[in-house]
């Protein structure tokens, strides 16, 4: 397996989330598709083609690699950290009229601290920890691909 090493982050084609979506450099790229590194403290999540950040996310989401950072509204305690049943204390821009969950006693939770939301289903996520790199977008080579493949 080859390894690639980035600012001291190490990760391989197994971290690639869609390698299709590759445009090497010097080649017609109208949406300035490039690669994105997602990481947590430096441990690799994925690593996305994609032609912004917001696109990157929803890509890892989609492709189940930042679990790790959903917020599951059915879980109690959660809820209590993400949540509030008092209104007062409700985040700004959503609805009073429309919680974000109903608990199973008819109790009306609102969000206390907006989350992000991503991926096609538009779930809630704390991301505040991820950290991300905009890696630079290599050209192609059929040597470094020869190279890879001989090892």
């Amino acid at each position: 397996m080859v390894q690639c090493k980035f600012r001291e982050i190490t990760f391989s084609d197994d971290d690639v989330v869609n390698l299709d979506n590759w445009i090497p450099a010097g080649e017609y790229n109208p949406h300035n598709v490039r690669p994105w590194l997602l990481h947590d403290a430096g441990f690799v999540l994925a690593v996305v083609f994609a032609s912004s950040l917001q696109e990157a996310l929803d890509e890892a989401v989609d492709e189940n690699k930042l679990d790790r950072f959903q917020i599951d509204v059915k879980s109690l305690h959660e809820r209590e950290d993400y949540m509030t049943q008092n209104p007062d204390e409700m985040a700004d821009g959503f609805d009073l009229d429309c919680p974000e969950y109903v608990d199973e006693n008819g109790g009306k939770w609102w969000w206390a601290v907006e989350p992000t939301f991503l991926g096609n289903a538009s779930e809630p996520f704390d991301i505040e920890s991820l950290g991300f790199e905009e890696l630079p977008n290599p050209p192609r080579s059929f040597c470094a691909q020869f190279a890879a493949a001989q090892e």
